[in-house]
């Protein structure tokens, strides 16, 4: 990232202004611009709206600070850590993770994740142990001061799941009470805003999300109930001809 000093000499230039002539401006000495331009000091936090606006770019741009850039580093930090989750490698990504945290500190987005990344590696009985307490610790984080909601469902359901894992089911039903039904949340209600192939798509995906669900719940059921093998057969007969023709209907993969 550019420095201010090195940013503020650039534009000033570019702007065909001298030190004295915007030393003028911001009604300090041509030695506190030189001094800036340098390095030794910086503009007072106060002046940096008053630079923006002489140099005709936002506060951020004058900082050298992306969003855009940012975000993109984010989401791919996030995306290649994912990646490695869900193929069982957590060590990687809980320590890139960790060095995300120390550039963007209290990212939402990435804490989630890490969380995320712990609750993966807690099937591990002498890892359960050691994160449990940051696993508990950034839910409540999430809870306290985030306002993304993805972020709040998410360390919501991660708790709530590591909560059942771990034998506390007293405290895995109290957060349930916290979570939205479905007939209130986003994906069972997004439809009716949408119109045309964005509702298409939608509904395509939707389905395949439900398929997935409704194979889960049929799966769990025999895997639980007390049923003999001819029912047992049944259902697996069952799950592989809803899966068949669904997946043959929308051309699934």
């Amino acid at each position: 990232m550019v420095s201010l000093c090195e940013r503020l000499k650039t534009l000033r230039r570019a702007k065909d202004m001298t030190q004295e002539q915007l030393a003028d401006y911001m009604g300090v000495s041509p030695q506190a611009v030189s001094r800036w331009e340098t390095g030794a000091t910086s503009p007072d936090i106060s002046a940096l709206p008053q630079l923006a606006d002489l140099l005709d770019i936002s506060i951020d741009e004058l900082l050298g600070y992306d969003e855009e850039e940012r975000q993109k580093e984010i989401s791919s930090l996030i995306a290649d850590a994912e990646e490695q989750i869900d193929q069982n490698v957590t060590a990687k990504p809980i320590i890139d993770l960790r060095g995300a945290l120390n550039k963007y500190p209290n990212n939402d987005r990435l804490l989630t994740c890490l969380m995320y990344a712990l609750y993966v590696s807690s099937e591990n009985d002498d890892l359960c142990r050691k994160y449990d307490p940051e696993i508990i610790s950034i839910y409540y984080r999430i809870q306290r001061y985030s306002t993304d909601n993805y972020c709040r469902n998410e360390t919501l359901r991660l708790l709530f799941r590591h909560y059942c894992d771990t034998g506390r089911k007293a405290e895995a039903k109290q957060l349930a009470e916290s979570m939205a039904s479905a007939e209130a949340c986003y994906d069972y209600n997004i439809y009716w805003a949408l119109e045309g192939k964005e509702r298409i798509d939608f509904l395509k995906n939707r389905v395949s999300v439900d398929l997935r669900q409704l194979l889960w719940d049929i799966w769990a059921y025999s895997t639980h109930a007390e049923i003999n093998g001819e029912e047992e057969r049944q259902l697996n007969d069952l799950r592989q001809e809803i899966e068949s023709k669904v997946k043959r209907s929308f051309r699934m993969k």
